[in-house]
């Protein structure tokens, strides 16, 4: 059978208001022949969105009559009209079907936009992302009023789906057209994308630029610290942080950053001033809470002089407690330098009491020798790896 001959089965399929699905299949397997010429494959793409049209005039019918309907299936049909009008004018040489394919489009429009809305709605994340992205790439001009808005759907559902490339497709748009409110945590998705795909040097850069676009957003921050600790540029995150000290003297969080490399570097008086300068603005913050503890205790491991090590951990007992109280969970945070402390102070009812507890959790208490206490991990440094982290609209 020629293809003309096709084109018309596919006319009347359409007059006739069924059999579209078959005669769609019969025509995307002609296209697909050597033989067929991009003349006739732009008509026949033509004919596929003509036929997918026919369809959801019917499925609208079935939603008037108020019978049961596939909703997504109808909200499919607009995809399919796009895909096809599309690829009907990347063939179509002499723009014959232009107009046409141009008019079929501005017809499905809304219901372009509500399909990818209607399935966001049900979580269902990747079948949503080709309505906003279809949206966007078609979209004619740039006061489209919504494109912003349409943006931040298609990031969000490529940051649920666990796709980094769908993320970044049109995270800088979401970003330019968004409220200053949304911006930092859809960079952070945007860098996050680039940590999930292997490009440390440009999360890199993303967490530089954020630390000073967001500055009250820590995931760039605390992530960017933790990028020096890990690879021992102490010196280059000292001297990035004081300069963000300088220009933000109030924000706790540089001054606790600036506590942890005081630690890593052993400089025991600067970590605890610096963890007082961070509890002067942010009380109850556990990190410099630690941090105050720690060198404290380091510093009395060290200390020959028995009256000097009680005082050095009779200073140390308030800020351990204090961790304790607002992590009561986290036994590895303090269970090593609560039991050192109340070992030392002669707290004999607190010490059984830890000693049990640490017996229970390791099999044995540590002994006083093995009790030299590293700082741990940030508890607020933000994983470097995709999550799937939804922002309602």
């Amino acid at each position: 059978m020629t293809i003309k001959k096709r084109f018309k089965e596919a006319h009347a399929a359409i007059k006739a208001g069924s059999g579209q699905e078959n005669i769609e299949r019969i025509l995307l397997d002609s296209m697909a022949l050597p033989t067929t010429t991009d003349k006739q494959r732009a008509e026949g793409y033509n004919l596929c969105a003509l036929l997918q049209q026919s369809q959801n005039e019917g499925l609208n019918m079935q939603a008037y009559l108020k019978q049961n309907l596939d909703t997504v299936k109808l909200y499919q049909t607009v995809l399919k009209i796009y895909d096809y009008t599309l690829s009907s004018d990347s063939v179509d040489e002499s723009g014959k079907f232009e107009n046409k394919n141009i008019k079929l489009r501005a017809l499905h429009r809304d219901n372009l936009l509500g399909g990818g809305k209607f399935l966001l709605r049900k979580s269902k994340w990747s079948e949503a992302y080709p309505f906003f992205d279809m949206y966007i790439k078609t979209c004619t001009t740039d006061l489209d009023s919504v494109i912003g808005r349409v943006a931040y759907w298609a990031t969000i559902c490529g940051m649920n789906e666990n796709n980094p490339y769908h993320v970044l497709e049109h995270v800088d748009k979401a970003i330019a057209l968004n409220s200053e409110a949304e911006r930092p945590a859809l960079a952070e998705y945007k860098a996050r994308s680039y940590v999930h795909i292997g490009d440390s040097a440009k999360w890199l850069e993303i967490l530089d630029e954020g630390v000073d676009l967001y500055p009250g957003y820590n995931y760039f921050f605390l992530n960017l610290m933790d990028y020096y600790m890990r690879h021992g540029e102490i010196e280059k995150g000292l001297a990035r942080t004081d300069s963000l000290v300088r220009s933000d003297v109030d924000r706790a969080m540089y001054w606790f950053a600036m506590s942890m490399f005081a630690l890593a570097q052993g400089d025991y008086e600067k970590c605890i001033s610096m963890s007082d300068e961070c509890l002067k603005r942010e009380s109850d913050n556990i990190d410099a809470l630690y941090n105050k503890g720690i060198p404290l205790l380091n510093l009395a491991l060290s200390e020959n002089q028995t009256a000097r090590r009680r005082v050095l951990y009779r200073r140390a007992l308030e800020p351990m407690e204090r961790v304790r109280e607002l992590i009561p969970d986290d036994l590895d945070r303090w269970g090593n330098p609560l039991y050192r402390i109340y070992l030392n102070l002669n707290m004999g009812q607190k010490f059984e009491e830890i000693d049990k507890m640490l017996e229970k959790h390791h099999g044995n208490a540590k002994s006083e020798d093995d009790m030299k206490v590293t700082p741990f991990m940030n508890s607020n440094m933000q994983s470097n790896t995709m999550d799937k982290r939804f922002v309602k609209d």
